[in-house]
Order: structure tokens, then C-alpha cells, then sequence
């Protein structure tokens, strides 16, 4: 059966294309909320320092928890991706990366790459991905090309591209040369939202469909990632692919009442140590790091009106109804 794009309006189930995807947890961990950089569109609160970072023996105790419940216990595939602020600034990045290659773990980094090309190349041993922000507000462009250069030759490498719409054709212009200068990436012209909520910027339509244009997948990765692209699946077998910014641009990212599996499938760790099964924090706190923590065995019922962050979006989700008459209770 060939893709029909129809079956993105109303999925019975937001499945992941790659099956290993599936059974990865994948651990969105800020470590703190310490940047070199402020953005304009990004708010204080990600990257004034104001949020101590995380200590080395917490971190690593969390660690250990990780692997008791997600791999021990439910025989999951644990990814760590650590986030801030710029978590290349932890001064303790090397000692946390090493904590989790000790214990089986994947680890990626998700950065603006403004350190220095000695760093990537003393860490890159210790990484099995990197997703590159270019933020045209600070990026230097040679530094920011010798950097992805670098990284995707030893490694998966994504490239997110925020895109303001106040510098549309400089940023797409930009993202071209980027995309020129490292073929081997995947590219994400990335749509931004005012204030990181669910109000996005004042993009025309045919802003979307460029930024949509100028993206590029990576093709199959299997388990090189912890993430891909999507399956939507409509009740009579029809289906569509789609990537996680696709269904932003398109408005088709609104699943309440559908069971969602965040909290099996990832976890959020805020930087104050706020333990939640999603960036949207459904379901509630699960805890604190350094404090008590009740990881979830089972899935959540979402409550939300949009899914607007990417991670979120890439977790398998099942409409309640269509589950029914499957099982012949409705």
C-alpha cells in the first residue's frame, strides 16, 4: 500500500517508523540552564544561569535508577540526550558522558557548538549523536561548519536551524550553504514559538512549505538514533510518514485523549531536578532528582491541546476509540 497523506487528519495510532525506536527510552535531561549565548526569542529561564548545575553524584545516581527500571526491568534501550542552557558547559560533561557509557547507555548532546573544535574532538568518543543549533543571532559560520564537519564524520549528526521569520531569506540562504557543507547531516529548518509555548511565530504559508522544502532526512538510521520519523496510521490500514516539525507546520500535532506512552518511552529532567514523563509534564511529577523518584510502567492519558515540543511529538500514541473497537468494547 502506498503512503496516502490523508491519514495524518485523524491517526488511530502515532507509531514510530523505525520499530527500534520504539523500545528506546529516551531521557530529554537539562542539566542546568547556564548558556553562552541569549537569544532574543529564547526565554531567560534556559539560559540566564540562574539554576545551579546538576552534581556529578546525583547525575550519576539517577544513572543507576535508569537502568534498575528501563533496561533491567523493562528491557529498554536507555538514551540519554542532555540539554541546558548549553550542556557542553557542565564542567563535569566529560565525567557524566563517561558515567554513561559505563553503565550501557547511548548518549548525544543537544548544542550550539560554539566550543572549541578541541572539545568536540576530546568528547567525540563518548557520543553516539549530536544535534547542532544554528542560532543566527550568535553562530559564527566557519567555526559553527568546522564543528559539524567534524562531528559527522565521528558520529549521527542533526542540525536544527531556527528559523525568525524577521530573517527568513538569510536564515534559508544559510541553511543551504549548511546543507552544501555537510552532506552527511540532517537538516531541520525549525519553526520557532513565542516565548518556547504553543503560539508560533507568524509564518506564512509559504514560509512553511519552504522550510519544509529545504529540511533533509537522514534516511533509516536504525539504532544510530533514538529518533526518526513518525507513521501515522488510520483505522482502514492507510498511513503516512511524517517528521516531528512536518506535523507543526502543518497544525496536525493535537492528540488529547489519545494514550500516550511518555514515561515509557521518554522522560524530562528539568534543571532544578523535576523529574516528568514528558516536556509537557502529563501525568504530573514523578520526582526529584536526589529525592524519591516513581518511575511509570504504563501510559498516560493526554490532557493537552497541542504537542508542541519535538520530543513529545516522537512518542508512539494511540487514539482511545480506535483501541476500543479493536477490542470489541465499543
Amino acid at each position: 500500500m502506498q503512503e496516502d497523506p490523508t491519514a495524518l487528519d485523524d491517526p488511530a495510532e502515532i507509531r514510530h517508523a523505525e520499530p527500534e525506536h520504539a523500545r528506546t527510552v529516551l531521557v530529554d535531561w537539562m542539566l542546568g540552564n547556564a548558556c553562552n549565548q541569549s537569544c532574543s526569542y529564547c526565554p531567560k529561564a534556559l539560559h540566564d544561569g540562574s539554576i545551579r548545575w546538576q552534581g556529578l553524584a546525583d547525575i550519576l545516581q539517577f544513572m543507576d535508577l535508569l537502568r534498575r527500571h528501563y533496561r533491567d526491568g523493562l528491557g529498554r534501550r536507555v538514551w540519554l540526550q542532555f540539554t541546558g542552557g548549553e550542556p557542553s558547559q557542565h564542567p563535569q560533561i566529560a565525567a557524566i558522558l563517561t558515567g554513561a557509557r559505563a553503565r550501557g547507555f547511548r548518549a548525544s548532546l543537544i548544542s550550539n557548538g560554539a566550543r572549541t573544535l578541541r572539545f568536540w574532538d576530546r568528547i567525540a568518543p563518548l557520543l553516539d549523536g549530536t544535534i547542532l543549533t544554528w542560532h543566527d543571532e550568535f553562530a559564527d559560520p566557519a567555526a559553527f561548519l568546522d564543528v559539524a564537519a567534524l562531528l559527522a564524520e565521528a558520529m549521527p549528526l542533526h542540525v536544527n536551524i531556527t528559523v525568525h521569520p524577521d530573517r527568513f531569506d538569510a536564515i534559508l540562504a544559510r541553511a543551504a550553504e549548511l546543507s552544501a557543507a555537510v552532506p552527511g547531516a540532517s537538516i531541520t529548518l525549525k519553526p520557532l514559538r513565542i516565548g518556547f509555548g504553543a503560539t508560533p511565530y507568524a509564518y506564512t504559508e509559504d514560509q512553511r512549505r519552504r522550510m519544509q522544502a529545504a529540511s533533509r532526512g537522514a534516511g533509516a538510521r536504525g539504532d544510530s538514533a533514538p529518533r526518526g520519523v513518525m507513521c501515522a496510521i488510520a483505522e482502514d490500514g492507510r498511513y503516512a510518514l511524517q517528521k516531528a516539525a512536518g506535523f507543526l507546520l502543518t497544525g496536525r500535532n493535537r492528540w488529547r485523549g489519545y494514550l500516550c506512552e511518555a514515561g515509557i518511552e521518554s522522560l524530562r529532567i528539568h534543571a532544578d531536578g523535576r523529574i516528568l514523563r514528558a516536556t509537557c509534564g502529563v501525568g504530573g511529577s514523578l520526582g526529584r532528582l536526589g529525592g524519591p523518584v516513581d518511575l511509570p510502567l504504563s501510559p498516560v492519558l493526554c490532557d493537552r491541546a497541542e504537542c508542541g515540543c519535538v520530543a513529545d511529538i516522537l512518542i508512539t500514541k494511540r487514539h482511545m476509540g480506535a483501541l476500543d473497537r479493536a477490542m470489541g468494547l465499543a
